[in-house]
């Protein structure tokens, strides 16, 4: 018999949120960036920053490409 795979939902669900978020972020900078406030991107920016750090040190197994790629692949208004 093969072993059993327990899977994390709850980290899973974490993660999941924090992308989102890091979405939301990209969503936001825009705005800010189209509204001309150049202190607002900053601070949405290290935001983001600092979202995708947690998510690189708890999913230390995805490379900074797949990280990348999943923050790009839009979905929604995000």
């Amino acid at each position: 018999m093969g072993a059993l795979r327990v899977i994390d939902f709850e980290g899973h669900e974490r993660h999941c949120e924090i992308l989102a978020l890091v979405k939301m972020m990209q969503y936001a900078g825009q705005i800010a960036s189209g509204l001309d406030t150049p202190q607002a991107v900053f601070l949405i920016k290290e935001a983001q920053d600092a979202l995708l750090s947690v998510l690189k040190t708890e999913r230390a197994a995805l490379s900074n490409a797949h990280l990348g790629g999943l923050v790009s692949d839009t979905h929604g208004h995000c």
